[in-house]
């Protein structure tokens, strides 16, 4: 009866976790407000409406590629930037590394275009890349969640995009025809 009971549990939580994955229609939590009201800057959370835009530069932390080296957003102003927020773990996520990769080719000359990787190990994150073929785009390990709580990302996949002065004008879940009109508009 335990084990049976455990394995309910475990199913259940492995439910809410996945139903969580790139989910537009949530509702914030108290927990996400406080977490939201606790970093800066970024907008408050994502969603299918764009966040309030910023009017200062997003563009003022650094991190650790997932492979090891070290990255300073700074370097990404003079050109619009996506950051794609994704886990490892995340169905979502996986199908959108197609649709990522292309904008890539299609926009990197004018565009930045940034994974950033987090609600997991670094290990899992180095899988989901080589599994993705997404290691000609630099990702960033987030394992933390520093970066993510700069920007108030509360679930995964969600995009930031910020302008070539490091303003954030859209935060939030982009179906893939409204993510690559957006990143040509960034484009330009």
């Amino acid at each position: 009866m335990r084990v049976r009971t455990v394995l309910v549990a475990v199913v259940a939580s492995g439910s809410l976790v996945l139903a969580g994955c790139a989910s537009t229609d949530r509702s914030p939590t108290t927990d996400d407000a406080v977490a939201t009201e606790a970093s800066s800057p970024g907008p408050s959370s994502p969603g299918p409406e764009a966040a309030e835009p910023e009017t200062g530069s997003a563009l003022t932390f650094t991190a650790t590629t997932v492979d090891g080296a070290d990255f300073a957003a700074a370097d990404l102003a003079g050109r619009p930037t996506v950051l794609w927020f994704w886990a490892p773990w995340c169905p979502t996520c996986v199908s959108q590394s197609p649709q990522v990769l292309d904008l890539a080719e299609q926009h990197g000359d004018a565009v930045n275009i940034v994974g950033v990787a987090g609600l997991d190990e670094s290990a899992a994150m180095a899988d989901f890349i080589e599994m993705t073929r997404t290691d000609g785009l630099t990702h960033l390990d987030d394992e933390e969640g520093a970066v993510w709580r700069q920007f108030g990302i509360t679930e995964q996949s969600t995009f930031a995009l910020l302008d070539e002065n490091g303003v954030v004008t859209y935060t939030g879940h982009l179906e893939p025809d409204e993510l690559a009109g957006r990143v040509a508009e960034l484009a330009g």
